[in-house]
């Protein structure tokens, strides 16, 4: 088990509260997009490729917004008036996204590539990167991961978290 210290310039507070939920909700809904996104390319459905991207820049957005301190997930409204209001590079790739319904390869490559920028901005502000649930068999690094958390809050006198299995 890796051991944190000050020296590190790691606040551990954060990381047992808001960096494994940031770390949390990326495995949970931001790696699935991802590969949506490459399965709609593999077979040319821009349509789909676009909305899959919106997914994961959705996703994106709400890590971000956990790694700052929100706890749960904002309902639909609220998301979408975060969207439509704020200057976060995320909410702004999000509002610059094409129409899927009549997307092309272009449209589509477009919005992958906001999806690949933004992705790499969230996870260089991760603390860490909890194993790709979605894949079969891997399952077990992610409960270990998951344990570990919740013992360095219970050993802190920390609650336990709401992983928030529903997703986004």
């Amino acid at each position: 088990m890796t051991v944190f210290s000050s020296d590190d310039g790691i606040d551990g507070l954060w990381l047992g509260t808001h960096g494994a939920n940031g770390a949390w909700r990326y495995a949970r809904s931001v790696d699935p997009t991802l590969e949506d996104i490459e399965a709609a390319r593999a077979t040319g459905a821009w349509d789909l490729c676009v909305e899959a991207c919106a997914k994961a820049l959705y996703a994106i957005l709400v890590c971000h917004c956990s790694l700052d301190g929100m706890q749960g997930v904002p309902e639909r409204e609220h998301l979408h008036a975060l969207i439509a209001s704020s200057g976060h590079p995320v909410a702004a790739a999000l509002r610059a996204l094409p129409l899927s319904y009549r997307a092309t390869e272009a449209d589509a490559e477009r919005a992958h590539a906001a999806v690949d920028e933004q992705d790499a901005v969230l996870r260089a502000r991760l603390p860490f990167e909890l194993p790709v649930i979605r894949q079969a068999g891997r399952h077990a690094a992610t409960v270990r991961v998951t344990a570990q958390i919740g013992r360095f809050r219970s050993a802190r006198g920390l609650g336990a978290l709401d992983w928030d299995r529903s997703g986004l």
